[in-house]
């Protein structure tokens, strides 16, 4: 939405995309759960669940703060850079 606060568009933006990335990662984690008692499929339903909770968090927590500090602290690269002679 333009001209919403930094923070305030950033927070926003995390609550519309809450429902979506939850239920995409309950669908990896309860299909992988049903290959988690067979013995030569198990390591791959561990790791699949636990590389969807692991992004899940990523995605939920760094992203948004990485972003924030990103466009709070760091440099436009599209911004208008002074021509040297």
């Amino acid at each position: 939405m333009p001209g919403l606060a930094l923070e305030e568009a950033v927070v926003d933006a995390g609550a519309v995309r809450f429902r979506p990335m939850l239920l995409t990662a309950a669908a990896v984690v309860v299909g992988a759960f049903v290959i988690l008692f067979d013995p030569i499929f198990q390591g791959l339903a561990i790791s699949l669940m636990a590389g969807e909770v692991a992004s899940t968090f990523l995605s939920r927590m760094a992203v948004p703060v990485l972003y924030y500090l990103h466009a709070k602290h760091g440099s436009n690269p599209l911004a208008e850079r002074p021509k040297t002679a």
